[in-house]
């Protein structure tokens, strides 16, 4: 199992562990997540959702502010001003 898998696992038993009041469940389930995050830091996991999968780098943070700009301004039904 990834670590994605036992992060999401842990995550649902803390969930279930609110919906029932159950205190050492959550607890439980908190140290599984804190396990699987330490496994994917140590693990070097592909970075996929840094680069979207197209190898390519995502943009400085100015550069994608221009960008969401430029779609806002070129929505249809948008009023220029």
């Amino acid at each position: 199992m990834s670590a994605f898998q036992k992060k999401a696992e842990a995550q649902t038993k803390e969930i279930i562990g609110q919906m029932l009041g159950d205190g050492e469940l959550i607890e439980e389930a908190r140290a599984e997540y804190r396990e699987a995050a330490g496994e994917s830091r140590a693990g070097g996991d592909r970075q996929s959702a840094v680069d979207g999968g197209s190898g390519q780098e995502q943009p400085p943070d100015n550069e994608r502010a221009q960008s969401t700009s430029r779609i806002e301004r070129d929505r249809p039904g948008h009023k220029h001003q």
